[in-house]
């Protein structure tokens, strides 16, 4: 472990004078490469976080924000009109005064100043350009100037889901297979959905090919002689995921609250979140941001303590329309309602721009149009909406001071939806779900709809009807995405049907549940606990199974005794993980789908999965007159088919040849597809999706002693940097990829211990 009494380097000071400051700003950055920033006013704050946001991330804001709002062509070159017309549909268009005052007093001040200090930082550029980061000269462009407005109305980064779900559930429709869909995907609360009134539900192939467009990241294949070959491709498909609990001083052993969080977003060099720290009269915060956004998200201000996970919240619907001959009008409650186009003019590199037309409903944008059987297709989302900018709302709750302001200030938080988890000074913890999810009148949000005026959002649910806990009994408090709704929440305020699976906070509960004395390396190792508590129930269900078979017994022989730890070199994860889950899986589907509809469910939901195994008498229908004995022959055949297809390919079973080898974490960066240098990686971890340690996905954690600031733990990887070239860059990720952490150092005296760099920044005269 890192240790916070380690004598740092000598202190590099360096002069910059920044226009727009009103007075000097210092800012110290640590051995680990977090800037501390201090200044005599929030204004100056905000505009040194936009600086430093510039000088440490610049090629990566940059990218976003280009990427956000549609302006990849002008740099890159016309193949990427496509996606510059997509990322424009969802823009938001609304009325400014309103977005900025969804999210509190200040809001726009606080956008100015940042933007305003990116500004500076590109100004300051003009007269260094050796500083410019290296990937624009790579790629032969120069960075954008940014503007307030463009902070909060890029939408396309936000965790918004109830898009793709829908499609998937229409496709089982179209074949007459709804029915099967609780098995793809088990709903909870249970509900029993079904095909709208006047939903054709074979909908177009490509039908979320522009929305896939719009929501991508770019990234960067071909040949640098000729940068305009590149082209974008999206993320590949990576499970949501994230954890956080807090816990109160009772359970503690330091006698004071401890809170967790460790979000689980796609791994990426420079990370996906940057550790800053804001200290102005009247605020003192640091902690975990996105590097384009002002504020903090996840951290405390010396009072309070704060961290999210995703929470369910289905915030999207996709409409169909029927048009009529001239296919500018759709029609809305009997009569005809236009069809509103807008152009846009797009720029783009070594050529004269382009333009291009965007459309849109009274929903939403249009994001298909079928002339030949006059069908448009468009998509409703929070995003149209003010006060939806993704993480901006925390410049509200990262100023609180206690519960009830913290509450009041996660009134105004839109997008995405967070379980928040709470913990002060004064030893009181909380819970409090957020977002804007919408109420829907006469439908269920689980299918496309006609958008002809019998299916509409009937405003969102309020905040104080979204669940909440404050000190709670047990002393604790978990979240990992899972369904997290009280028993008998009415309809009317279910935020979603479709959460993750239990598994990580079945695990996460059943440890906290254990330790009455909880401690901050306790936290720490919950972080990385790669116990499966799916394998566990399942090596118990097969602990009193026999065979004659020699294979079976053997298979049975080294599962039985399994305790269901995922780590590396475990030879009983290695054949869970990557013989036997499958099969499993597969074969409960084949128990339950006809096998003419199996190409429609490729995987069964795991929690049908377990009710099927857990209590087989309630499928007597399927499993026949001896459930039990059908569940056994099951757990057996699928086991003793994974044992000897691992023994095919592996040979006898050792440690050296069945160790599970665990996730390959690589962190890429746009450009490594280039120079392999800018990667960082990769990196064995253990542990899979089922465990806390959610397969090494969390690149950002923290473990917060509240109250004894100094003694908290913070953790980004690879590195605080952007730029390739700093020891910044990676010099986390080896101490990631161990389960290690650095200090989140808050009091002056303990930063100014540690400070290896300072930046004094002074108002430019005149």
């Amino acid at each position: 472990m890192l240790a916070a009494t380690e004598t740092p380097a000598t202190t590099d000071i360096t002069h910059r004078t920044v226009a727009g400051l009103e007075k000097k700003v210092t800012i110290d950055v640590d051995r680990w490469g977090i800037p501390h920033i201090f200044a005599e006013s929030t204004n100056d704050v905000f505009l040194a976080q936009g600086f430093n946001a510039a000088r440490d991330r610049l090629f990566q804001i940059d990218l976003s924000h280009r990427r956000g709002l549609g302006k990849l062509s002008e740099v890159f070159g016309d193949k990427y009109l496509e996606q510059d017309r997509a990322a424009r549909l969802f823009l938001y268009r609304g009325d400014m005064d309103a977005e900025w005052a969804s999210y509190g007093p200040g809001a726009k001040q606080i956008a100015t100043k940042f933007a305003a200090g990116i500004n500076a930082y590109i100004d300051w550029l003009k007269d260094n350009p050796d500083q410019l980061p290296p990937e624009f000269e790579a790629l032969g462009y120069t960075p954008d100037r940014w503007t307030p407005e463009d902070i909060v109305r890029i939408r396309t980064h936000a965790l918004v889901d109830g898009l793709e779900d829908e499609v998937g559930r229409a496709k089982l429709a179209c074949e007459n297979a709804l029915g099967l869909d609780d098995l793809r995907m088990k709903r909870e609360p249970s509900t029993t959905t079904s095909v709208p009134a006047g939903l054709d539900p074979c909908l177009p192939k490509d039908v979320l090919g522009v929305y896939e467009d719009a929501t991508k990241s770019v990234k960067f294949t071909g040949d640098l002689e000729n940068p305009l070959e590149f082209t974008a491709a999206g993320d590949a498909a990576e499970p949501d995921g994230s954890n956080n609990w807090v816990v109160s001083p009772r359970r503690s052993a330091t006698g004071r609250a401890v809170l967790a969080n460790d979000p689980h977003r796609v791994h990426q060099a420079p990370s996906l979140r940057y550790v800053a720290h804001l200290s102005a009269p009247g605020m003192n915060v640091i902690g975990g941001g996105e590097p384009a956004l002002p504020g903090i998200s996840i951290g405390h201000n010396g009072s309070i303590a704060f961290g999210l996970t995703i929470f369910g919240t289905d915030a999207q619907d996709l409409y169909t329309y029927d048009l009529d001959e001239t296919g500018t009008k759709y029609r809305y409650k009997g009569g005809w309602e236009d069809i509103r186009t807008e152009t846009e003019k797009i720029g783009v590199r070594g050529g004269a721009p382009v333009t291009k037309d965007v459309s849109f409903t009274r929903h939403g944008p249009v994001v298909h149009v079928d002339k030949a059987k006059r069908k448009a297709y468009a998509i409703r989302s929070v995003w149209s909406d003010p006060g939806t900018s993704a993480y901006f709302a925390s410049i509200g709750y990262m100023r609180a001071n206690n519960w009830s302001e913290f509450v009041a200030a996660l009134r105004r938080w839109g997008a995405p939806g967070e379980n928040q988890v709470y913990a002060d000074a004064k030893g009181n913890i909380g819970w409090k779900a957020a977002a804007f999810a919408p109420r829907r009148t006469g439908y269920d949000g689980l299918l496309p709809v006609p958008g002809d005026g019998r299916y509409e959002w009937n405003g969102y649910i309020p905040s104080e009807n979204l669940p909440e806990v404050y000190n709670p009994r047990q002393g604790w408090f978990a979240t990992a995405n899972q369904f997290n709704l009280p028993p008998n929440t009415p309809r009317e305020d279910v935020t979603a049907y479709e959460w993750s699976y239990p598994d990580r906070h079945r695990r996460i509960s059943h440890v906290l549940s254990r330790q009455p004395q909880h401690t901050l390396e306790d936290s720490k190792a919950l972080q990385h606990d790669v116990v499966s508590t799916r394998a566990q129930w399942l090596t118990r269900l097969i602990r009193p199974l026999e065979s004659d078979d020699p294979t079976t017994t053997a298979a049975l022989d080294l599962m039985s005794g399994w305790n269901g730890s995922e780590h590396l070199g475990s030879v009983q994860a290695m054949l869970f993980e990557k013989y036997w889950e499958e099969r499993l899986n597969h074969a409960v589907r084949d128990v339950l789908v006809p096998e003419d509809k199996r190409k429609l469910v490729e995987d069964v939901d795991w929690l049908v999965v377990e009710d099927v195994l857990k209590h087989p008498k309630k499928y007597t229908s399927t499993l026949g007159a001896d459930p039990e004995a059908a569940r056994d022959r099951i757990l057996l055949a699928t086991l003793t088919d994974a044992y000897t297809k691992a023994l095919s390919e592996r040979g006898a079973v050792s440690e050296k040849t069945w160790g599970y080898e665990g996730n390959k974490v690589t962190m890429n960066h746009p450009l490594g597809k280039h120079d392999g240098r800018l990667d960082v990686g990769p990196f064995a971890i253990p542990g899979s999706s089922t465990t806390p340690i959610a397969s090494g996905r969390a690149s950002y954690k923290q473990v917060i002693d509240v109250g004894n600031w100094d003694a908290s733990w913070v953790m980004n990887t690879p590195g605080q940097s952007g730029d390739p070239a700093s020891k910044h860059y990676r010099d986390l990720a080896e101490p990631w990829s161990k389960g290690e952490y650095v200090p989140m150092l808050y009091s002056r005296k303990a930063i100014e211990k540690h400070t290896t760099q300072r930046i004094v920044l002074s108002p430019a005269q005149g």
